[in-house]
């Protein structure tokens, strides 16, 4: 394909700065080369990229990495196909260029590429003949798609629009099956990402179908909105009847317009100049628009305006999204707006999610017991969310009591390795421990497990540092592999030195594992004199690296954070300034014994700064350590570590807190030999008030 790539797509001559020939014929290195081609196709410019491809195959024809530039070109083919109905169908090119590349993850994506351009133009048959192929199946417009190609096989007995009448319908189950899935995807706002999409394209098929009726539409918007994302709100406004738009399509989206937009006005004006259910749905829109912003002024809309524009079923839905808000906020009005909720339906697991922390941080045990009983059966199963409501739910049943329905719940979550599987094993009377090590790969499994195509690939990708292109082969490579090919993978990785990799590979067996791989502990002779130095625990800090970095010496965050323990320039300036590190230079940060240094030292200030309490020192080195001072101010009591980890307002920092602990438990065991307790790691945090401090801050949404 190479010989053909200097034109474009349409066969046009591409346009190009005329000194790129020049620069290209330069090169003398096929991988320079190789990275000045991908530079060129990510910035969409597909002639120059072509040009320096040429110069690829040119110095290497046999580059490992030379499909991915026949890929890059392919795929601008696939994209015009998919958006031009003009455009000439390259499906021969496809199947080439998959059969030429067989079981590698560039002829996978080369597929999703060709299935969402099928999809786009409707070429069903072709479609679902190729989705069964699809390896990674990691797409959400691939989905949608093959919902939608479902959808007119099995209600209308089609196999393409165009036969899209008076098709038979296929029998119930399987027609039950497909309307389960398509609204667990269209329920996805995210997803929902244009009018034309795949996504879209779905829902209007089982609209047509009058498989989804309005009130579904409704709560579909009110989902979008509970996430923020307004433009999915606008997008499923497009899939309601004009009698649920009140038959005034203008005046409705002009309405509409402004509840996302300025909400509070809307109510101001005692809800637009609408009647009947389609305002009542914008009213209660409004107000949780209202209620996420500013609780206390969304309760008092509420008071003044509630009773004129909401029935008892909306205000109960208010009630939960100024219940979830306070939570997040931290106020004690949470608890008492959740109760005047309980009516509410179809929330998101966001609000639920808030709603169960508030009662948590109150320990109002009978109403965690409440909420979490409320959920969706799939939201608490023990595999969900690392087993958080499970655990919770079996400690409300404890307070209160119900002592075999708790440990039911306990023993359901302590198969699991990670921070609720932990403290699990602890409520049933046991320490943590490590699982029995398996047997070391021998040479043989680390050779036949070499031996891949996919894993030489990724070590040529991490060669010219592309990191997420080689862990994209390498996760792709590790598909379907038993517990001994990952623990010979991860022996693989160790010995190259890709210590991110052995930990993630290791972290993938079921049955048998090694937990010297899953937990790491590289540089020990630089960390035991760093952490002493410090006054730290090792195993916090080894903890807290693998959470950082994974070990990656020249890993760096999208914010700037550098090297093992991801300090941000302004962090590792005043700490550099504090401690009087002699010949400091910024661009010596992710240099090992600097970062080491800086890290453990702005540690020990956090740690010294929160009255030496790791959790919430481990919440500081995230987020900056004002934001746990603020929200261990709203404390009303003293409370468990893990009762104030699971109540961070920060997704990531709430996450980041849990892992690194869990972590130090596990680092705990191993350097000790010794059973381990995370409840007693955690300990207990008080109320304290509010005092500023000089230590710098962090950006974490």
């Amino acid at each position: 394909m190479l010989s053909s790539i200097a034109g474009t797509a349409s066969g046009a001559k591409p346009v190009r700065p005329p000194d790129t020939i020049q620069l290209a014929a330069q090169i003398t290195s096929a991988d320079d080369a190789f990275l000045a081609a991908r530079d060129a196709f990510r910035s969409g410019d597909a002639g120059r990229g072509a040009i320096y491809a040429q110069r690829v195959s040119a110095l290497d024809p046999r580059h490992p990495l030379i499909a991915y530039l026949d890929y890059w070109v392919l795929t601008r083919q696939i994209r015009d196909y998919g958006d031009a109905l003009t455009a000439a169908a390259p499906d021969d090119d496809i199947r080439r260029f998959i059969d030429r590349n067989p079981g590698s993850v560039v002829a996978d994506l080369a597929r999703r590429d060709w299935l969402l351009a099928l999809g786009k133009r409707g070429e069903w048959k072709t479609f679902e003949a190729q989705m069964p192929k699809f390896a990674l199946n990691d797409d959400a417009q691939v989905t949608c798609f093959q919902l939608a190609a479902r959808a007119i096989r099995q209600i209308r007995g089609v196999s393409s629009p165009a036969e899209a009448t008076e098709g038979g319908e296929a029998d119930n189950a399987s027609v039950d099956g497909l309307l389960r899935a398509a609204r667990a995807a269209l329920a996805q706002p995210r997803d929902y990402s244009s009018d034309t999409g795949a996504c879209a394209t779905l829902a209007r098929v089982l609209v047509a179908e009058k498989r989804i009726d309005q009130q579904e539409i409704w709560t579909w918007m009110r989902l979008a909105s509970d996430a923020n994302n307004a433009g999915a709100a606008r997008r499923y406004a497009l899939l309601l009847s004009d009698g649920d738009r009140g038959g005034d399509n203008p005046r409705f989206y002009r309405q509409l317009d402004a509840v996302l937009d300025k909400p509070a006005l809307w109510i101001a004006k005692a809800g637009g100049d609408g009647a009947g259910r389609w305002r009542r749905e914008l009213a209660a829109l409004a107000f949780s628009r209202i209620a996420r912003a500013d609780p206390a002024m969304g309760f008092i809309g509420l008071q003044q305006h509630g009773s004129e524009l909401l029935t008892s079923s909306e205000t109960s839905y208010v009630y939960a999204q100024l219940a979830a808000a306070a939570a997040k906020k931290q106020m004690v009005e949470a608890n008492e707006w959740s109760r005047k909720s309980l009516a509410a339906e179809n929330l998101s697991e966001d609000i639920l999610g808030w709603q169960a922390r508030g009662a948590l941080r109150a320990e109002d045990w009978k109403l965690v017991e409440t909420l979490i009983e409320k959920m969706p059966a799939e939201m608490r199963r023990a595999q969900a969310a690392e087993g958080t409501w499970a655990y919770w739910l079996g400690r409300a049943y404890k307070a209160q009591k119900k002592n075999d329905a708790a440990t039911a719940q306990f023993v359901q979550v302590a198969d699991q390795f990670g921070f609720y599987g932990q403290l699990s094993t602890e409520e049933l009377g046991q320490k943590i421990t490590l699982p029995t090590r398996a047997q070391p790969a021998t040479d043989a499994e680390v050779a036949a497990v070499r031996a891949r195509p996919g894993f030489a690939r990724a070590l040529y990708f991490y060669k010219l540092d592309l990191r997420r292109e080689g862990n994209l082969e390498w996760n792709f490579t590790l598909r379907g592999m038993n517990d001994r090919e990952l623990l010979a993978s991860a022996e693989f990785a160790s010995r190259n030195q890709l210590l991110d990799r052995a930990v993630n590979t290791a972290d993938r067996t079921r049955n048998e594992h090694d937990f010297a791989f899953r937990f790491l502990m590289p540089f020990r002779p630089q960390m035991l004199e760093k952490t002493t130095a410090a006054g730290l625990d090792l195993d916090w800090v080894y903890g807290l690296i693998r959470q950082e970095s994974r070990f990656v010496q020249v890993a760096r965050s999208s914010v700037g954070a550098s090297g093992l323990m991801q300090l941000m320039p302004s962090t590792a300036r005043y700490v550099a300034r504090k401690i009087g590190l002699d010949g400091y230079r910024p661009d010596g940060v992710a240099d090992l014994d600097t970062n080491l240094t800086l890290g453990t030292s702005y540690l020990r200030m956090v740690l010294d700064d929160l009255d030496n309490l790791p959790v919430l020192a481990t919440a500081a080195y995230n987020a900056g350590p004002g934001r746990p001072r603020a929200w261990r101010s709203t404390l009303i009591r003293p409370v468990e570590g893990a009762i104030f980890a699971e109540t961070i307002p920060f997704n990531e920092t709430r996450d980041y807190v849990k892992k690194v602990m869990s972590n130090a438990t596990y680092y705990s065991v191993l350097i000790t030999g010794m059973p381990q307790s995370l409840k007693a790691r955690m300990g207990f945090v008080a109320q304290r008030g509010f005092t500023p401090t000089e230590l710098p801050e962090r950006d974490v949404q």
